[in-house]
């Protein structure tokens, strides 16, 4: 995000997807609700601990990123979603299957090479 309309527009969607009223984030977070309302439509620049206190009503967290890891995750969203991480579990498991297959192989080679 580069702009305050961006970060407006980030968390009025994310407002509206939770169904929350402007009444209710202003009762959870000590402002009014027509602080509120000022920042979610970009009409105010808010204090960082009044950006804060929205983002955590709405399930997000403010993070400072280096611009050269922000613009990465840009591009990545904008072409299509990253790959999923892989668990160090999912990782065992695919290595283990792998190799039984190889194994599996070896053994039905070795047995049609047997007299």
């Amino acid at each position: 995000m580069k702009t305050l309309t961006e970060l407006a527009s980030q968390l009025e969607g994310e407002r509206q997807r939770l169904g929350l009223d402007y009444q209710t984030i202003a009762g959870r977070t000590g402002l009014t609700p027509l602080s509120v309302r000022g920042v979610l439509q970009g009409r105010t620049a808010p204090r960082i601990t009044t950006l804060m206190a929205i983002a955590d009503q709405l399930g997000l967290e403010v993070l400072l990123l280096p611009k050269v890891v922000a613009s990465g995750l840009q591009a990545h969203t904008a072409e299509e979603p990253p790959p999923p991480a892989l668990s160090r579990v999912d990782r065992i498991v695919a290595e283990t299957s792998q190799l039984a297959g190889v194994k599996a192989k070896t053994t039905k080679a070795t047995r049609a090479n047997k007299p």
